[in-house]
This record gives C-alpha cells, structure tokens and sequence, in this order.
C-alpha cells in the first residue's frame, strides 16, 4: 500500500501546526519565565519575550529568574509589558563589544511613547570597571550621555503615561540610573542607586503625577536626582548620600543630593522657553548626607515648596569605617561600601529611632511643680501634663485609650489662712478626668477640715471643726485613640517558582518576616522620642516603607525563592502598642504555564516529530 504524496503533505502539515501550537503554549499565561541563555547577547532572548508579552490583548508579565544576564545591546520595552524579575538576577553590561548606550539608547530603552509599563524586581549593572574610561564623554557635545541603565519616555508630541519603576538595584554605570524624559505619571519608588555618575533619577519634562519617594540613593559627580522643565512632582522620603572625589571618567566634584530648575540653567537645552517651566513641585521628609556642593540646588522654577527635610553631616561615617572622602577612579564607592552607609543613617542623624510608642513612663518618674493658687482657705491646683506613650503620626496625635492621662496635682491650707490658734486635721483630694467632645478635662475636688482651738472657763483647750472646699480644673485637647488591628491575616500568592507574602499594613508600624533561618522587617512607621515642656515622653513617627534584613521582596511582597514551605515561615506584626502573631494567611495558587524550556526544546521537538513521521512512514513502505 502506497500513501499519496498529497496526504503525508496534509499530515506534515497538521504536525507542522501543532508545534506552533506547543510552542506557544509557554506565553499563555501570566508570565513569560526566563534564564539566562549562556551568551552576551540576553537582550535577544529578553526582547522576543518583550514582543510577545506586548502582543497580547492585555499584556503580560516578563520574569527574570536569578542569574546573570550579559547584554550587549539595548534591552528595548514595550507599552503594556511588565519586566520583572528576582532580587537575584542581574542585568549587566557586557564588554564583548564596543560602545552601544549613547543618547536615547539605555540599556533598557524604548523606540515609542510607552504606556503603562513597569520594571521592577531585578538589578541592571552597568559594569563601569571593565569598560574604557573614555566612553564616559565620548559623544561630542553630549556629556553623561553614555550608559544610562534605564532610559525610557515618550516625546514632545506624545508623552509617555503611566510607567512605575520600583524595588530596582541599579550601580556602576557612566550616566544616569533611572532617566525619564516627556512623561506623566510616573511613579519611582524603593529603589537602591549606587554609583551612578551623572543622577541617580532625572526627570527631563515629566508634567503630571511625578512621584519620586521611598529611594536610597548614592551619587557620584552629579545629582542623586534631578528636576528638569518638570510640572506637579513631588519628592518625598528618600535617603540621599553624595559621594565625594574623582568619577570614573566623568568630571570631579559636581555632586548634589537634589537639583531642581530649568535646563538652560546647566548645560542643557532651555526647554523652559519651549513652554515647559519648572512649577508646583514639593520636596518633604527626605534625608540629606552631602559633602559635596549642595544638599539641593534650586536654581529655578515657581511655586517649589521645600518643607521638612532632614540635613546632616556626613563627616561621621568616616569614623565608622566608610572612606567616603577617598573616593576615586580607582576606589569606587562599591554596593557594600553603599549599603553600609545607608544601614548606618541612624548613627549618622545621631538619633535613637523605636518602633514602638510605648515608653513605659509613669507619674512617679515626672517630676512637675503644680502652680497653685487660692480659693478660700485652700491653695491647689491640678494640672494635665501630657498623655501616657502618645504619638504623632505625620503630626497627628493618637493615644492607646483614654485612660492615658497624665497629672499633677497639689493642695495646701492656703498661706493666707493664718489665724492664730488654727489647724489643719486632713485634706482630701478626689481627682476625675473626663474625656468628651474632643476634650479633656481633669478636676481636682479638694475637702479641707480644719479647726479653731478655743479655751473654756475651766481652762479646757477645745477644737472646733470646720470644712473648707475648693475645685480645681484643668482643660485641653484630647488626642484620638489609636486604632489598631486586634488580629491579622495575610495573604500569600504561591507560584511554581516563588511565593509573595503579604500582611496589610493599616494600625502597624512594622511586620517582621521570618523564613528559613532569616528574617527581614518591613517598617511602614519610624519613631523618635522627645520631652515636651513638662517632662513627658511622647514618640513622633514618620511613615517610611522600608525593608531591613537577608530576606528579599518586590515592591509590598515578601520574596520567597523556590517552593513555599508554611512550616519554615513565621510572621510577627506590631503597632505602637502591640505585638500580634500572624497566623492565618489566606493561600492563592497562581499557575501560569512557565517557560521551563530552553530555545532549542522546542524546534528540536517538532523535528523529532517529523524525522518520526518519515522513519514510520518508510517504515510502513518497507513493510507493506
């Protein structure tokens, strides 16, 4: 029996059909899973996945598994793609060739206006010791051009929208870490910069909803971040550090913690005289350490509003260990040299910093001089000092329940009651307090017995009683109580590869994350404690959201690499007040088909197949 030529056409066809079909089946998902493919040239493998994830109606996540991923060319996003990736897998730049990360071309980049795209998750390493120092000028007239890790946006005509970066390690580069330029809504958050020696995040013309906040950044040469032509941004909570001394390649000394104006003011074009002004930004609760020339530079704009930021000096961590003023071409301030200086910024503000509210103060331990005054025969007073552990939230003030007043409170015979033969038998004092209405008030109800000696006919020495009484009060705004979780319950999102955990983080002032022997702190609120006039302890609290420990995360979520083991995990939340175990967590299986499979499984397996098909099929001629 002979089969038609035309029907093993139509049969190699249909395998030929159900390969593409196979080989798609890893991009169905929420995510396009990748490993680094062995050569300098990840950028192919990563921007395939890029233009597939794009492809779809509504766009799907790229995840980067732990490695390192050389590239040698630009890493090219796409609206409606998120490119994230383990704390663990590093981007870096390859120096198998020569230099290709001048003007719009970053090491990741775009070629259009992008919309709604976010990187978050991964390191980009920028690898500035193992290339020439003369590619750091080496576009004519284009100064800190070259080597941009991150260099996205849209253009004069059509401005990019809606780009997040966030829970990014971004060193070693020539020029910026983060450059974002004819964009709105931009948000750049939690993020480590090291080392990258122009600015650590530049906005160039972000008009609308630019939010740069919860950074760590060290600069070298120029700002940690900068403000160009840019409208509606605000600047908030970032820990800024300029390094001193000589770049690699790049010019000396010109480092500053923040720069704002309009470019004509430096070396670039006057986009303000293109109908792009600096206005309406806001810079609050961020940290300055800057030996070099300014904290922040302000050199343009209207209504720029800088308002409760904290300056130090920095010279102190050179007693620590850190050689900040011996930084070099050849001393580079390196990612631990980086880190250490930032775990350190509470010894450098000189400041013991708590988490908790509670300062386990007592009356006895106030020492205050009620000032008293006469009503009647009886002198007192009574006094509302303060309130037991309260806080101020971002100027808020909160206590843990209404029975945290604290008073002061006296009463004596009053000095102008000095009748001859008179005395005192007992005073009583009754104190109530009374919180309603957003008051409080504290009475001091004193009951004086008193007499007056007098002598019979028989020379008798007689007492005659008699009762005195007086009120005293004192009045003042009462804080609000604290609200607080009494339980929590979390929720954890377990994938094949990883695991997120999460807890919510309302009433708290951290969570404490524990797994396999290591542990990290997410801290959401920070408190220093103060006196007030009257001697009283109270803590007033920043809201930060900052992790602290050996265990990684992405952007609000634990980190758990590998399979999730429950019983290897504890987690511990506090408030002001309180500590809570946090047991229950409510478990969400996400199975996405994972990419698992190298490049070659797949066109190998439909030649396998068809080399199958032909060994059958002359098998079967042989046969029959």
């Amino acid at each position: 029996m002979r089969i038609k030529k035309k029907t093993l056409l139509r049969k190699l066809f249909f395998i030929l059909l159900l390969f593409i079909y196979l080989s798609q089946i890893g991009l169905a998902g929420e995510q396009i899973v990748l490993s680094p493919d062995g050569t300098n040239s990840n950028q192919n493998q990563i921007n395939e996945a890029i233009k597939q994830a794009a492809s779809q109606a509504e766009g799907i996540t790229v995840f980067l598994t732990e490695g390192v991923y050389p590239v040698d060319n630009t890493i090219i996003m796409r609206s409606n793609v998120k490119l994230m990736g383990d704390p663990n897998a590093i981007v870096q730049v390859s120096s198998t060739r020569s230099q290709w990360f001048t003007g719009r071309t970053g090491v990741i980049s775009c070629k259009e206006s992008i919309k709604n795209v976010e990187i978050a998750g991964f390191q980009i390493d920028g690898n500035i010791k193992n290339l020439p120092t003369g590619y750091a000028n080496s576009q004519p007239g284009r100064e800190h051009d070259c080597e941009k890790l991150i260099n996205i946006g849209g253009y004069s005509g059509d401005f990019a929208n809606n780009i997040k970066i966030h829970d990014m390690k971004l060193y070693n580069a020539f020029s910026d870490g983060i450059y974002i330029i004819y964009a709105q809504n931009v948000e750049i958050y939690d993020n480590f910069i090291s080392n990258c020696q122009h600015e650590g995040i530049y906005f160039s013309v972000v008009r609308g909803g630019g939010h740069i906040h919860n950074n760590r950044i060290a600069g070298i040469t120029s700002g940690c971040a900068r403000l160009d032509n840019c409208d509606t941004c605000l600047v908030e909570y970032n820990l800024f550090f300029s390094y001193g001394g000589e770049s690699y390649g790049a010019y000396k000394h010109g480092e500053n913690g923040l720069q704002i104006g309009d470019a004509g003011s430096s070396k670039g074009y006057n986009a303000a005289k293109k109908g792009y002004p600096t206005r309406n930004i806001e810079v609050r609760f961020n940290t300055f350490s800057d030996p070099g020339l300014r904290a922040i530079w302000l050199h343009g704009g209207k209504n720029v509003y800088i308002h409760d930021n904290e300056f130090v000096d920095a010279a102190i961590l050179e007693t620590m260990g850190v050689p900040i003023g011996d930084i070099s071409i050849d001393n580079q301030p390196t990612l631990e040299m980086t880190e250490k200086v930032f775990d350190s910024i509470f010894d450098i503000l000189e400041v013991e910093f708590t988490d908790s509210g509670t300062t386990n103060q007592t009356e006895e331990d106030i020492h205050y001089k009620v000032q008293k005054t006469e009503s009647g025969r009886i002198a007192g007073g009574i006094k509302i000092i303060g309130f037991k552990d309260l806080i101020n939230i971002e100027g808020v003030p909160y206590i843990p329940d209404n029975d945290s007043v604290l008073v002061k409170y006296e009463a004596v015979k009053a000095p102008s009651f000095s009748w001859n033969n008179t005395g005192v038998s007992k005073i009583k004092k009754d104190v109530d307090i009374k919180t309603e209405n957003g008051n409080t008030t504290a009475t001091l109800t004193v009951k004086m017995e008193w007499y007056k000696l007098s002598t019979d006919s028989t020379g008798t020495t007689k007492k005659k009683y008699k009762t005195s009484t007086a009120v005293f009060s004192d009045t003042v705004k009462a804080p609000g109580v604290l609200q607080r979780p009494s339980e929590l319950k979390g929720i954890l999102y377990e994938y094949p590869i990883h695991s997120l955990a999460y807890v919510p983080s309302e009433g708290l002032t951290k969570v404490k994350y524990e797994y396999d022997g290591k542990e990290v702190n997410h801290i959401y609120l920070l408190g220093e404690q103060h006196r007030n006039e009257n001697g009283v302890l109270y803590t007033n609290f920043s809201q930060v959201n900052y992790w602290k420990g050996d265990l990684h995360h992405q952007g609000q979520f634990l980190f758990i690499d590998g399979p999730f083991d429950p019983e290897k995990m504890t987690v511990t939340a506090y408030t002001p007040y309180e500590t809570l175990q946090v047991t229950h967590f409510d478990y969400v299986k996400k199975d996405y088909p994972e990419k698992f499979y190298d490049d070659w499984v797949f066109p190998s397996f439909g030649l396998f197949v068809i080399l199958g098909f032909g060994a059958w099929y002359f098998i079967r001629k042989i046969l029959y």
